[in-house]
């Protein structure tokens, strides 16, 4: 096979055909509506709904997003509004072409780690249509972490290619392209902050007669614990998310202690993932088990022993196999921020997208070294092909709200959130009696949920049982004083019933507490007050 750089005719046709799968596979995705997440961070963020250039617009995507720290994301989000306006589409295929750019970028990591181009494609192709991608790209807010990630990778690749420049003015370049994209990576999501020590463990892999503390590999070993310390440091000291230990955080059932000890469950579950990525073990909400001590359940201990010994492993490759032990090193080193004891869901798949890079350039290189070549070539291939046909299967399901929340609900039938987003769904729909059950379901998990009650309140109105709606928007303002729409239905159920003081106090609380989304809204119940004072 020619890996020679320039890419020949075959190696050309087979980009182009990997690309075309790669879309395939995706295409039944790019149906899929705005969910979870998106509604906060899309929908309802009015400062990314850029109507037109100017420098108060372009202000307002930076600064008057929900994250405000990742400007670069919020900007390219509002940039997809200022084309389409809220139409879930072009955001999905904006999604899939940062997808596909980040395939470009693996491939380019692998040929630097002296892999050809026939491996780099095979690492790159697996890469694009594995479905644990699938949360980064179909799942439209996480472009946040698609796009950190191609710009990480491209910082990475340009900061090695330089590194490996005998033209001292081209070097200087890529080390400026490498600082600028890592800007923007920065730009898009915080756990582009762990570079230095990515950088770190290449020095220590590839460049050890550098660095005279690396030139006797029995120091390895204390370099990669500080190496690992200093990750450990950053996980804690650099997020801007809140840190705690011992204390539990808001709106969580748990403490940091206990979330980093169900991370290294966590870290096997996301291997399983990836080596057995069934449609049916994909899931935007897992209902993952919390570790609440180092014994408790009793696979913490050894899923900590395993990691611990895991990355052992890792070092010790490092030193005699590097272009193995780099990127695995590097798999590790990506997951400590979102694994520290910071205020995150316990799982989500999404994390594994960029250090899944690593695991593609590991991937590469082992193809590259086989003395077996052709027919490693043709395994690669049927793993390709069967990821290909998962990416397909789990889009469907992305493609359809009401199934894809259904899916959710049922994979975790002891989680809120699911419930209440599938009753949403089915309320959309006009399936009211489902959607009430739905409801009534997420309430027993939730007993005290203000938007729920306020949901289910929808429901009894619609069909017919107004004073068990009056219950429910009263219920939903009890807990939630801050609940805008529920003050809203209330007012108008009062205004109804003709309780014209209730119904003023109720506009009235509307008014101080609309965002600027529900502006119609607003304006009507101006109109009522005005009407009921008189």
């Amino acid at each position: 096979m020619n890996d020679s750089r320039r890419l020949p005719p075959r190696l050309i046709i087979a980009w182009f055909a990997v690309i075309a799968v790669t879309v395939m596979v995706y295409l039944p995705g790019m149906r899929a509506g705005f969910y979870f997440d998106d509604q906060p961070n899309i929908v309802e963020a009015s400062g990314l709904h850029m109507t037109g250039l100017s420098v108060d617009s372009l202000k307002s995507a930076i600064f008057g997003a929900h994250v405000k720290n990742r400007p670069i994301s919020n900007l390219s989000l509002a940039f997809n509004h200022l084309a389409s306006g809220l139409n879930p589409a072009a955001y999905h295929w904006t999604n899939l072409f940062i997808h596909l750019a980040a395939g470009g970028a693996v491939a380019w990591l692998i040929l630097l780690l002296g892999a050809g181009q026939t491996a780099a494609l095979a690492g790159a192709a697996l890469f694009l249509v594995h479905p644990l991608n699938i949360q980064a790209v179909t799942y439209t807010v996480q472009r946040m972490t698609s796009l950190a990630a191609l710009f990480f990778l491209l910082s990475l690749a340009a900061y090695i290619k330089a590194r490996n420049s005998a033209d001292r003015s081209g070097r200087n370049r890529l080390f400026a392209a490498s600082a600028a994209s890592l800007a923007v990576s920065l730009g898009c999501k915080e756990n582009a902050v762990v570079m230095p020590l990515v950088v770190a463990a290449y020095e220590a892999c590839f460049k050890r007669e550098d660095w005279r503390i690396l030139k006797d590999y029995r120091r390895y070993y204390g370099v990669a614990a500080l190496v690992f310390i200093a990750a450990i440091a950053v996980a804690l000291f650099a997020s801007p998310l809140q840190v705690s230990w011992s204390e539990r955080f808001f709106g969580r059932d748990y403490t940091g202690y206990q979330r980093v000890l169900t991370e290294f469950r966590a870290q096997w579950f996301y291997l399983l993932l990836l080596m057995w990525p069934a449609p049916s073990m994909l899931n935007i909400d897992h209902d993952f088990r919390l570790s609440t001590s180092l014994t408790e359940p009793w696979t913490t201990p050894v899923a900590v022993l395993m990691l611990l010994a895991a990355m052992v492993m890792a070092v010790r490759l490092a030193i005699k196999r590097p272009r193995y032990g780099f990127p695995l090193i590097a798999y590790f080193v990506l997951h400590l921020l979102e694994s520290g004891p910071v205020n995150l869901e316990l799982v989500f798949e999404h994390r594994m997208y960029l250090p899944m890079a690593m695991v593609a350039a590991v991937a590469g290189v082992a193809l590259a070294e086989s003395r077996k070549r052709k027919p490693a070539m043709l395994l690669a291939l049927a793993v390709f092909i069967a990821l290909a046909g998962a990416t397909w299967q789990r889009n469907l399901t992305w493609a359809d709200p009401v199934m894809f929340h259904y899916d959710t609900a049922v994979k975790s039938p002891n989680k809120f959130r699911p419930w209440f987003n599938y009753g949403t769904e089915l309320a959309v729909r006009e399936r009211y009696a489902e959607a009430g059950e739905a409801f009534r379901h997420a309430l027993e998990l939730k007993p005290a949920d203000s938007a729920t009650h306020n949901q289910l309140g929808n429901i009894y109105l619609v069909t017919g049982r107004p004073d068990d709606a009056l219950v429910h928007y009263r219920k939903a303002v009890e807990f939630d004083q801050r609940n805008a729409e529920a003050w809203f239905n209330l007012a108008r159920e009062f205004d109804a019933r003709g309780m014209a003081q209730d119904a003023a106090n109720s506009y009235g609380r509307f008014i101080e507490t609309a965002p600027p989304y529900l502006g119609e809204q607003r304006k009507m119940a101006e109109y009522r007050l005005k009407a009921l004072k008189l």
